[in-house]
Protein backbone atom coordinates (compact mmCIF):
# COMPACT_ATOMS: atom_id res chain seq x y z
CA UNK A 1 0.00 0.00 0.00
CA UNK A 2 1.42 3.35 -1.02
CA UNK A 3 1.64 5.83 1.87
CA UNK A 4 -0.14 9.05 1.10
CA UNK A 5 2.00 12.16 1.47
CA UNK A 6 1.01 14.98 3.82
CA UNK A 7 -1.05 17.57 1.98
CA UNK A 8 0.90 20.80 1.47
CA UNK A 9 -0.52 24.26 1.95
CA UNK A 10 -0.89 26.33 -1.14
CA UNK A 11 0.20 29.39 0.80
CA UNK A 12 3.59 30.71 -0.31
CA UNK A 13 3.99 32.70 2.91
CA UNK A 14 2.56 32.92 6.42
CA UNK A 15 -0.74 34.61 7.09
CA UNK A 16 -0.50 38.38 7.18
CA UNK A 17 -0.51 40.17 10.51
CA UNK A 18 -3.83 41.98 11.06
CA UNK A 19 -3.55 45.68 10.34
CA UNK A 20 -3.68 48.18 13.15
CA UNK A 21 -2.30 51.65 13.73
CA UNK A 22 0.45 50.20 15.94
CA UNK A 23 1.46 47.68 13.27
CA UNK A 24 1.62 50.42 10.64
CA UNK A 25 3.77 52.67 12.86
CA UNK A 26 6.08 49.75 13.68
CA UNK A 27 6.56 48.99 9.99
CA UNK A 28 7.26 52.64 9.20
CA UNK A 29 9.84 52.90 11.98
CA UNK A 30 11.61 49.81 10.69
CA UNK A 31 11.81 51.50 7.30
CA UNK A 32 13.42 54.51 8.97
CA UNK A 33 16.01 52.29 10.65
CA UNK A 34 16.85 50.59 7.36
CA UNK A 35 16.48 53.36 4.78
CA UNK A 36 15.97 56.63 6.69
CA UNK A 37 12.91 58.89 6.82
CA UNK A 38 12.67 59.68 3.11
CA UNK A 39 11.85 56.02 2.44
CA UNK A 40 8.61 56.28 4.40
CA UNK A 41 5.56 56.69 2.18
CA UNK A 42 2.16 55.13 2.53
CA UNK A 43 2.98 52.98 -0.49
CA UNK A 44 6.31 51.74 0.90
CA UNK A 45 4.75 50.96 4.28
CA UNK A 46 1.84 49.17 2.61
CA UNK A 47 4.24 47.07 0.54
CA UNK A 48 6.11 46.12 3.68
CA UNK A 49 2.82 44.96 5.19
CA UNK A 50 1.76 43.18 1.99
CA UNK A 51 -1.31 45.32 1.47
CA UNK A 52 -2.45 48.28 -0.59
CA UNK A 53 -1.99 51.95 0.39
CA UNK A 54 -5.75 52.46 0.54
CA UNK A 55 -6.04 50.07 3.48
CA UNK A 56 -3.78 52.30 5.57
CA UNK A 57 -6.15 55.26 5.35
CA UNK A 58 -8.44 53.54 7.84
CA UNK A 59 -5.74 54.12 10.47
CA UNK A 60 -3.78 57.21 9.33
CA UNK A 61 -5.07 60.27 7.49
CA UNK A 62 -1.97 60.83 5.33
CA UNK A 63 1.83 60.68 5.41
CA UNK A 64 2.07 63.69 7.75
CA UNK A 65 -0.28 62.00 10.21
CA UNK A 66 1.81 58.83 10.04
CA UNK A 67 5.06 60.75 10.62
CA UNK A 68 3.63 62.48 13.69
CA UNK A 69 2.47 59.15 15.11
CA UNK A 70 5.94 57.74 14.46
CA UNK A 71 7.54 60.64 16.32
CA UNK A 72 5.14 60.18 19.21
CA UNK A 73 6.10 56.49 19.40
CA UNK A 74 9.81 57.35 19.39
CA UNK A 75 9.39 59.91 22.17
CA UNK A 76 7.43 57.39 24.21
CA UNK A 77 10.74 55.56 24.65
CA UNK A 78 12.00 58.35 26.93
CA UNK A 79 11.85 56.94 30.47
CA UNK A 80 9.46 58.50 32.96
CA UNK A 81 11.03 60.55 35.74
CA UNK A 82 9.99 60.81 39.37
CA UNK A 83 10.94 64.34 40.34
CA UNK A 84 13.55 64.61 43.10
CA UNK A 85 13.96 68.29 44.07
CA UNK A 86 17.48 67.58 45.32
CA UNK A 87 18.49 66.28 41.85
CA UNK A 88 16.34 68.43 39.56
CA UNK A 89 19.26 69.76 37.49
CA UNK A 90 20.76 66.31 36.96
CA UNK A 91 17.36 64.83 36.14
CA UNK A 92 16.58 67.59 33.65
CA UNK A 93 19.86 66.99 31.82
CA UNK A 94 19.18 63.25 31.80
CA UNK A 95 15.64 63.79 30.49
CA UNK A 96 16.78 65.66 27.39
CA UNK A 97 19.78 63.37 26.89
CA UNK A 98 17.33 60.45 26.81
CA UNK A 99 15.18 62.41 24.36
CA UNK A 100 18.20 62.91 22.11
CA UNK A 101 19.05 59.19 22.35
CA UNK A 102 15.52 58.26 21.29
CA UNK A 103 15.52 60.64 18.32
CA UNK A 104 18.96 59.57 17.13
CA UNK A 105 17.83 55.95 17.14
CA UNK A 106 15.68 56.70 14.07
CA UNK A 107 17.74 58.87 11.67
CA UNK A 108 15.70 61.74 10.29
CA UNK A 109 12.68 61.40 12.58
CA UNK A 110 13.66 64.61 14.39
CA UNK A 111 12.88 66.53 11.19
CA UNK A 112 9.20 65.88 11.87
CA UNK A 113 9.47 67.99 15.02
CA UNK A 114 11.01 71.00 13.27
CA UNK A 115 8.62 73.90 12.94
CA UNK A 116 5.92 72.10 14.94
CA UNK A 117 4.55 72.74 18.40
CA UNK A 118 5.12 69.51 20.40
CA UNK A 119 1.53 68.58 21.24
CA UNK A 120 1.77 64.81 20.78
CA UNK A 121 1.10 62.82 23.98
CA UNK A 122 4.71 61.68 24.47
CA UNK A 123 6.08 65.17 23.78
CA UNK A 124 3.59 66.63 26.25
CA UNK A 125 4.78 64.13 28.86
CA UNK A 126 8.37 65.31 28.37
CA UNK A 127 7.29 68.95 28.60
CA UNK A 128 5.26 68.28 31.74
CA UNK A 129 8.21 66.55 33.40
CA UNK A 130 10.64 69.28 32.36
CA UNK A 131 8.39 71.99 33.81
CA UNK A 132 8.01 70.04 37.04
CA UNK A 133 11.79 69.73 37.33
CA UNK A 134 12.35 73.43 36.64
CA UNK A 135 9.74 74.36 39.22
CA UNK A 136 11.44 71.97 41.66
CA UNK A 137 14.57 74.06 41.07
CA UNK A 138 12.55 77.20 41.90
CA UNK A 139 12.90 78.58 38.38
CA UNK A 140 10.34 81.38 37.75
CA UNK A 141 7.45 80.22 35.60
CA UNK A 142 8.18 82.48 32.61
CA UNK A 143 11.84 81.47 32.58
CA UNK A 144 10.81 77.82 32.92
CA UNK A 145 8.43 78.13 29.98
CA UNK A 146 11.09 79.64 27.72
CA UNK A 147 13.74 77.22 28.98
CA UNK A 148 11.63 74.18 28.04
CA UNK A 149 11.17 75.59 24.56
CA UNK A 150 14.93 76.18 24.20
CA UNK A 151 15.81 72.75 25.62
CA UNK A 152 13.47 71.02 23.19
CA UNK A 153 14.77 73.05 20.24
CA UNK A 154 18.45 72.35 20.94
CA UNK A 155 17.66 68.65 21.41
CA UNK A 156 15.78 68.39 18.12
CA UNK A 157 18.42 70.45 16.27
CA UNK A 158 21.20 68.23 17.61
CA UNK A 159 19.34 65.10 16.50
CA UNK A 160 18.78 66.57 13.02
CA UNK A 161 22.47 67.49 12.76
CA UNK A 162 23.49 63.99 13.79
CA UNK A 163 21.16 62.50 11.20
CA UNK A 164 22.80 64.61 8.48
CA UNK A 165 26.28 63.74 9.73
CA UNK A 166 25.32 60.07 9.69
CA UNK A 167 24.43 60.33 6.01
CA UNK A 168 27.86 61.76 5.25
CA UNK A 169 29.73 59.24 7.40
CA UNK A 170 27.53 56.12 7.71
CA UNK A 171 30.18 54.20 9.67
CA UNK A 172 30.66 56.96 12.24
CA UNK A 173 29.68 56.16 15.84
CA UNK A 174 26.34 57.16 17.33
CA UNK A 175 25.75 60.77 18.39
CA UNK A 176 28.12 60.39 21.34
CA UNK A 177 31.01 61.66 19.21
CA UNK A 178 31.68 63.75 16.16
CA UNK A 179 33.54 61.89 13.43
CA UNK A 180 37.09 63.10 12.89
CA UNK A 181 36.40 63.02 9.16
CA UNK A 182 33.95 65.87 9.80
CA UNK A 183 35.83 67.99 12.38
CA UNK A 184 39.39 67.70 11.03
CA UNK A 185 38.69 69.39 7.66
CA UNK A 186 36.80 72.20 9.43
CA UNK A 187 39.73 72.71 11.78
CA UNK A 188 42.12 72.88 8.83
CA UNK A 189 39.90 75.42 7.06
CA UNK A 190 39.77 77.62 10.17
CA UNK A 191 43.53 77.41 10.69
CA UNK A 192 44.24 78.34 7.05
CA UNK A 193 42.13 81.51 7.09
CA UNK A 194 43.94 84.90 6.90
CA UNK A 195 44.90 85.63 10.49
CA UNK A 196 44.72 89.38 9.99
CA UNK A 197 41.07 89.14 8.92
CA UNK A 198 39.95 86.31 11.21
CA UNK A 199 42.27 86.52 14.24
CA UNK A 200 39.81 84.92 16.66
CA UNK A 201 38.80 82.04 14.40
CA UNK A 202 42.38 81.16 13.45
CA UNK A 203 43.55 81.56 17.03
CA UNK A 204 40.80 79.23 18.25
CA UNK A 205 40.76 76.76 15.35
CA UNK A 206 41.42 73.83 17.68
CA UNK A 207 39.13 75.06 20.45
CA UNK A 208 36.23 75.66 18.06
CA UNK A 209 36.32 72.05 16.88
CA UNK A 210 37.04 70.41 20.25
CA UNK A 211 34.53 68.29 22.13
CA UNK A 212 32.31 65.46 20.98
CA UNK A 213 28.58 65.83 20.56
CA UNK A 214 27.79 64.56 24.04
CA UNK A 215 30.03 67.20 25.63
CA UNK A 216 28.68 69.98 23.43
CA UNK A 217 25.08 68.92 24.06
CA UNK A 218 25.61 68.85 27.83
CA UNK A 219 27.15 72.33 27.65
CA UNK A 220 24.14 73.68 25.74
CA UNK A 221 21.67 72.11 28.16
CA UNK A 222 23.52 73.45 31.19
CA UNK A 223 23.85 76.90 29.63
CA UNK A 224 20.09 77.08 29.11
CA UNK A 225 19.41 75.91 32.67
CA UNK A 226 21.92 78.44 34.05
CA UNK A 227 20.23 81.22 32.09
CA UNK A 228 16.81 80.16 33.35
CA UNK A 229 18.13 80.19 36.92
CA UNK A 230 18.78 83.92 36.59
CA UNK A 231 15.07 84.41 35.93
CA UNK A 232 12.98 85.88 33.14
Amino acid sequence: MTELSEPRSRRDRPAKQPLSRAVIVDAALELVRQDRLDAVTLRSVAERLDTGPASLYVYVANREDLLERMLDRVLSQVPAVTVDPARWHEQLTALFTATLDALCGYPGIAQVALGSIPVWPSALAITETALALLRAGEIPDQAAAWAVDALYLVTVATAVEQGIAGQRTPTAPHHKSLAASYTDPVRDIYAALPADRYPNITGMAVTLTEGDTAVRFAFAINAIIAGASIGA
